[in-house]
């Protein structure tokens, strides 16, 4: 007997086309929580980020690593945009300034809904 012919290998991987009502619905990412707007944020919390962003490095997007700050600052739209650049907090993308604003404890969150 002979042995079986041996099938091309592009019709045994090629997919099974789906139609579209059966593929899987992928949920779209659950939009950001609202941030803080500038009247929300401490006075001091502003007095300090004002104050380390007077000794920000002031680094391009290019310039960026995993260890500086990725705080904006100005308008992209401008020469005059740029990015902290100071030493981040530990497991944070922000200076230790830049993460007091950026993120708020959930209790705060909570009171503003009410």
């Amino acid at each position: 007997a002979e042995p079986e012919a041996a099938k091309p290998a592009e019709e045994e991987d090629a997919p099974i086309p789906m139609s579209a009502a059966r593929r899987a619905i992928i949920p779209a990412g659950q939009p950001l929580p609202p941030q803080p707007s500038a009247n929300e944020i401490s006075p001091e919390a502003l007095a300090k980020v004002s104050e380390v962003e007077k000794g920000a490095k002031k680094l391009t997007l290019m310039e960026l690593t995993e260890k500086t700050c990725k705080w904006p600052v100005g308008d992209p739209a401008t020469d005059q945009f740029w990015f902290c650049g100071l030493p981040t907090q530990s497991g944070k993308p922000y200076c230790e300034a830049h993460v007091g604003v950026a993120f708020q404890p959930m209790s705060s969150r909570r009171d503003r809904r009410r």
